[in-house]
């Protein structure tokens, strides 16, 4: 004789109890105390080989049963998966069209939204907008050619010092027993004051220019962005201090 538990609805617990072929009170006792879960295993004793072939037959089945089960749950996964390949990733394709569609838009409509603009449609270029685009394409021009990089950084050097030694001549005339500076045309000082600042706005702009192409050639070279920008930002602001 040996003890089995039978797994049974816990709401039924209490209809199971002690079976009638139960004889041996030790052996049922043991069988109580060994129960892994009492809310919902109940023992059931075995006699002899019969009842442990019937006990092999049934886990025989329910196994089959459980197969059978798992093997509709693959077939509902997959018509899932299939359903989802056939609607949902068609609608993903025709959304990223539509996308791209409403890209090529939104990027036409910014080509021509100087049109849709009354101060800028009825307005054309003026001249100094004019001159400073031929400029500014003129350096572009420049630094995008072989070694353009290097002669822009030296023509900055030029001005910078440039710069810097008229302010040292202005500090020096300064000093006690010096030239004292007088304005003579108040004008005149205000035009070269308009100019002097718009010469150090194109170069801060032109400092800028070099500094994202000289990233962006650091990224073809397969270099750090960051050794170019340390140089270039050492050669100008030494030249910056010497103005100072």
């Amino acid at each position: 004789q040996h003890y089995f538990y039978n797994l049974v609805d816990p709401a039924q617990i209490h209809l199971y109890g002690r079976p009638p072929n139960a004889t041996n009170d030790a052996l049922w006792q043991k069988a109580v105390n060994e129960n892994p879960d009492p809310t919902c295993h109940v023992p059931v004793i075995a006699t002899g080989f019969e009842d442990l072939q019937k006990r092999v037959e049934a886990q025989t089945q329910q196994a089959a049963e459980q197969q059978q089960k798992i093997k509709d749950l693959q077939t509902r996964i997959s018509a899932l998966v299939q359903r989802h390949q056939l609607s949902n990733a068609s609608r993903l394709q025709r959304a990223a069209a539509l996308q791209t569609q409403l890209t090529h838009r939104v990027l036409k409509l910014v080509q021509h939204l100087h049109l849709l603009i009354p101060a800028l449609r009825s307005s054309a270029l003026r001249p100094e907008e004019e001159a400073l685009r031929t400029a500014l394409e003129e350096i572009d021009e420049e630094v995008r050619r072989p070694g353009g990089t290097g002669r822009i950084r030296g023509k900055l050097n030029e001005l910078w010092a440039l710069v810097g030694a008229v302010t040292a001549a202005r500090e020096r005339d300064r000093r006690p027993g010096g030239v004292e500076w007088t304005v003579v045309d108040e004008d005149g000082l205000a035009q070269i004051a308009q100019i002097l600042a718009e010469e150090q706005a194109g170069l801060a702009h032109l400092t800028k220019l070099l500094q994202k192409d000289l990233k962006d050639l650091a990224v073809v070279l397969g270099k750090d962005p960051k050794e170019y920008d340390s140089d270039m930002m050492s050669s100008t602001a030494t030249f910056r201090g010497s103005t100072l």
